[in-house]
């Protein structure tokens, strides 16, 4: 070969080992961008693992269902007919697209103060489908029922005062003077003659004393219970000597001391009705009823007068309240309420709506970010004092969704799920890239080191001729 076509295949490999070369570090380049390109998948798919989603347990934890609108807002065994209410951070509730219609009928503009009571019953009628006469009837069940228990609470009110006693245990067990000897001392006997001689003594007390207090089944009781801890000692026929025992043994049999004994009965009544009383100046009060006097006659008499009246309202209510409780079934008063509270508590705080709402994921992220909450409502009725009309009054409750307790934060795993389906075909998809470019930069190495012995054998054979060149002239 000569020296011009060595030198011109020289040049040739040459260019093509530097475009070789280029090639690879574009090759080299690329596969840096997949390494970097992975690092962004595989951080994505960590982050999904550690994705936290809020769900909804009634049961603690042990099981979960999702925290949506439609479990929050709508009826079902899942909220147990009770709504909670979505509030924005200005206490507002939220409504979807459902309950928007309604809203506007409440209040046009969302603000609070709406008037729900004139739309209520088409509002119930459309969302519960009972028909809006059996609606309004039990509106006027409710109303009548309302005003017997407020007649009532009324007769209640005046029922007429029992004229009373009160004063210190002496004062009080003096009503009973006549029956028993406060101060003395009884002779029992032995055996069961002495355990029937102290059951009729304090069967005597329980009648008597019961019939000045409200609650005589209290001090039957009181005596019972002294007859139970000391028959067992008559029963056994033990022998006590102890002075401050009621009751002791002597050589005729056993003794009561009176004044012991009512001192115990009247220590275990006042534990049971808690109305003995320590004064200021340490002495045990007593209240009773001063069933002697001519006020207690005029007493019972009015009171006679005024249970016939109470028995007479009582039955109204019952009456009136059996009537509405028959017009609808449990289920369909259950939806009523539901939705009486959602409404009510629209016309009390406002509304807002949000189209996105009923996307499970979006409000999550919204509860998540305390940018909405959860508030529950007491529903109550109060007479009000201008009107002297029963009328239901709303208390709320709001909290963070992360602070109720039938709010949990668990791992998503349907995001999981779905980002390990996104790494796997996104790491395919590289490996695949990046196969290809191994193989391409395999073989243009092994090309690149074919040219470099190519261009070494040509240079070699180049200087061997110029080498002969020389020598001949030499």
């Amino acid at each position: 070969m000569g020296m011009a076509a060595s030198q011109a295949r020289i040049l040739q490999l040459t260019s093509r080992k530097n475009t070789i070369g280029r090639e690879l570090s574009s090759l080299s380049l690329q596969k840096m961008s997949l390494t970097r390109e992975m690092s962004k998948v595989s951080k994505a798919y960590n982050d999904a693992l550690n994705s936290k989603v809020l769900k909804w347990s009634n049961n603690s934890g042990v099981t979960y269902i999702d925290l949506s609108y439609q479990n929050l807002m709508s009826p079902s065994n899942m909220n147990q007919q009770t709504p909670y209410l979505l509030t924005d951070t200005s206490g507002k509730v939220v409504v979807d697209s459902k309950y928007q219609k309604y809203a506007k009928m409440i209040s046009e503009d969302g603000k609070a103060g709406g008037d729900w009571e004139s739309v209520r019953t088409e509002v119930l009628a459309e969302l519960t489908g009972i028909p809006a006469e059996d609606i309004e009837n039990l509106n006027s069940y409710e109303d009548t029922t309302n005003q017997n228990l407020q007649t009532l609470w009324e007769i209640e009110d005046s029922e007429p005062k029992k004229p009373t006693k009160s004063g210190s245990k002496d004062s009080f067990l003096s009503n009973i003077a006549d029956v028993i000897d406060l101060d003395g001392t009884i002779d029992l006997g032995k055996g069961t003659a002495a355990l029937s001689t102290l059951q009729q003594q304090l069967n005597n007390i329980s009648s008597s004393l019961g019939a000045y207090v409200d609650d005589p089944e209290n001090i039957k009781s009181a005596c019972d219970t002294f007859y139970t801890n000391y028959s067992g000692t008559i029963s056994s026929n033990e022998d006590v000597s102890y002075d401050y025992l009621p009751i002791t043994k002597n050589s005729r049999g056993y003794t009561l001391d009176v004044s012991k004994m009512m001192d115990e009965i009247l220590g275990s009544y006042g534990s049971l009705n808690g109305t003995v009383s320590q004064s200021s100046y340490g002495t045990d009060m007593y209240t009773w009823n001063d069933i002697n006097s001519d006020k207690y006659k005029t007493w019972q008499k009015e009171h006679a007068e005024w249970e016939t009246s109470y028995n007479e309202a009582l039955e109204n209510y019952n009456n009136s309240n059996s009537a509405k409780n028959t017009l609808l079934t449990a289920e369909q008063e259950s939806q009523i309420n539901f939705y009486d509270t959602i409404f009510s508590s629209i016309a009390d705080k406002g509304w807002t709506y949000n189209s996105k709402v009923s996307d499970t994921e979006y409000l999550n992220q919204m509860l998540q970010n305390n940018l909405y909450m959860l508030t529950t409502v007491e529903r109550d009725q109060e007479v009000d004092s201008e009107t002297g009309e029963l009328e239901w009054e709303n208390s709320y409750t709001t909290n963070i969704a992360s602070n109720f307790t039938n709010v949990f934060s668990v791992n998503d795993n349907s995001i999981a799920n779905e980002a390990l389906s996104e790494y796997e075909y996104q790491k395919s998809i590289i490996n695949e890239k990046e196969t290809r470019i191994d193989t391409r930069m395999t073989d243009l190495e092994t090309e690149q080191s074919a040219i470099n012995q190519m261009i070494q054998g040509i240079e070699q054979v180049r200087n061997d001729n110029v080498e002969r060149t020389f020598s001949i002239f030499g």
